[in-house]
């Protein structure tokens, strides 16, 4: 069944959310989720509705007729303002008069009293129309002494009347939003912060991190997109490269003459950066053959997918699965976890990502179990005479996960089930310490994402001993790496010893 998030504007006043309830249930919607917090904004209202797309559509047309929908964020200025006002009763009065007038609600007022004659009230003023702020402040200094103060970040209680509006506002200039992506930002991250206060979290502590992970993956594009790049040869006539990125998954390509294999491809907001280390490093990127495989069907594996012209892409039935739930706008895999739905959606809306159509994906495999508790080999493909087995994993990190593994030549791409962590920069860790707290864990069960990592370990050891060598692992962040006794260590740094 559809399901669409409404984030409405209510009047904070008994039986408001009554009559929005009454809308929905006339129209046959199910309220899946509501969430409201008068502490973080005193009107804004999340509520999901599951209906037919017809009814859907009737529920918004009558909250918007009655004035509960919010479908457009208004420019606010916050203006707080210090007013010197005579200490004997009703002197407030004619300031009110004033504010009425010009219709300004006050977010903030504090007053306290000195050894003067005079009170200093405190206020914050809510104004939508910058136009008459002259105006209205000309009128209040004909009454009294008025002074324009800096605003404070510490003083919450302004912060919260207005803060949805703020942080939609401050999104949309960052990333560019349509006013319906927008909202849907401010909605997503309301559905994070629910989750998390729920298990405690403070929710400036939990904005914070939405914020910081915006910015980060904002931050870095263009000139400020600083990829580490590491090459070897696996052998004659093949070259493998690893593209690391400040944020999200590495991109790796394996160089043949007769073509080039990509595997797993990077965030969709850094395409033209990417496309730029591309035709750096292939001179003739255009017209070379490209093949392209993912390890599992998380958004910043997936990014470049649908932006790669004429590439064969080639994954699981799973995970193909799961992009095609994107295609028809249902939770994916991922996001049928609730921990995991709204920091998905809000990487989608950061990066910018489109889900390739269902005709561009090629399958590999078949008849695979719906569910299985091993490493289970479910099919292989072949680059220049190099064999990589694929096996699909047990949905530990993400149901679907794959890891590809050329037992030969000693490489093995295992995705997000095993990363250097280790190896991270200071920007990487940073930007990979966000994930693990807004969804609580980057797995979806950690019981088998443990033994995933497990069964993989036993294969890195298994393929060094039998072929004398360290194996090589490719792993979906950080620097290539490979195993130490037991430990995960750099590739290249261990060599050089």
């Amino acid at each position: 069944m559809p399901k669409k998030s409404y984030v409405t504007n209510m009047p904070d006043k008994t039986g408001a959310f009554m009559l929005a309830s009454r809308i929905i249930a006339k129209h046959n919607g199910n309220i899946v989720r509501v969430s409201y917090n008068k502490a973080v904004d005193l009107h804004t209202l999340f509520i999901d509705v599951e209906a037919s797309v017809e009814n859907l559509d009737k529920i918004e047309s009558e909250l918007q007729s009655i004035g509960y929908l919010n479908n457009k964020i208004s420019e606010v200025n916050v203006i707080v303002v210090s007013i010197k006002i005579p200490d004997v009763p009703g002197a407030v009065l004619p300031v009110l008069k004033i504010l009425d007038r010009y219709d300004i609600n006050i977010s903030y007022i504090n007053s306290n009293t000195s050894d003067t004659d005079y009170q200093n009230f405190k206020m914050g003023l809510l104004i939508e129309n910058p136009k008459i702020i002259k105006m209205l402040l000309d009128d209040i200094s004909e009454l009294y002494q008025i002074d324009i103060l800096d605003y404070d970040d510490s003083e919450q209680n302004l912060d919260n009347t207005i803060f949805y509006i703020r942080l939609a506002n401050e999104m949309q200039k960052l990333l560019g939003l349509s006013t319906e992506r927008t909202m849907e930002f401010i909605s997503e991250s309301n559905r994070v912060l629910q989750i998390l206060q729920d298990k405690g979290e403070n929710p400036d502590k939990v904005f914070e991190y939405i914020r910081r992970f915006a910015y980060l993956i904002n931050s870095h594009q263009g000139k400020n997109f600083k990829a580490d790049i590491e090459k070897i040869k696996i052998d004659d006539g093949i070259i493998l490269y690893s593209i690391q990125p400040p944020c999200g998954s590495n991109t790796y390509v394996l160089d043949t003459a007769e073509e080039l294999v990509l595997v797993d491809t990077g965030y969709a907001i850094y395409a033209d950066e990417m496309f730029g280390i591309f035709n750096e490093l292939f001179p003739d990127w255009d017209k070379r053959h490209k093949r392209v495989y993912i390890t599992h069907a998380d958004v910043d594996h997936c990014g470049l997918l649908s932006k790669l012209e004429g590439a064969d892409i080639f994954m699981n039935k799973k995970s193909a699965e799961s992009l095609n739930r994107q295609n028809r706008g249902i939770p994916d895999y991922r996001e049928n976890n609730e921990l995991c739905y709204g920091y998905s959606k809000l990487s989608r809306i950061i990066s910018g990502y489109m889900p390739p159509t269902p005709e561009s994906l090629n399958i590999i495999d078949e008849d695979t179990p719906e569910e299985h508790d091993q490493l289970l080999s479910i099919g292989s493909f072949n680059v220049k005479g190099l064999e990589f087995e694929v096996y699909e994993g047990s949905g530990g990190h993400v149901y679907g996960e794959m890891i590809f593994l050329c037992r030969e030549h000693s490489v093995i791409f295992t995705g997000d089930n095993l990363v250097n962590i280790n190896g991270f920069s200071t920007g990487r860790a940073e930007f990979n310490s966000l994930a693990p707290y807004l969804m609580t864990s980057v797995n979806v069960d950690s019981r088998k994402a443990s033994e995933m990592r497990n069964q993989i370990v036993n294969f890195i050891e298994e393929i060094g001993i039998n072929n004398h060598k360290p194996c090589i692992v490719c792993g979906g962040h950080g620097p290539l790496s490979m195993l130490i006794g037991g430990k995960i260590a750099n590739y290249n740094h261990i060599l050089q010893i």
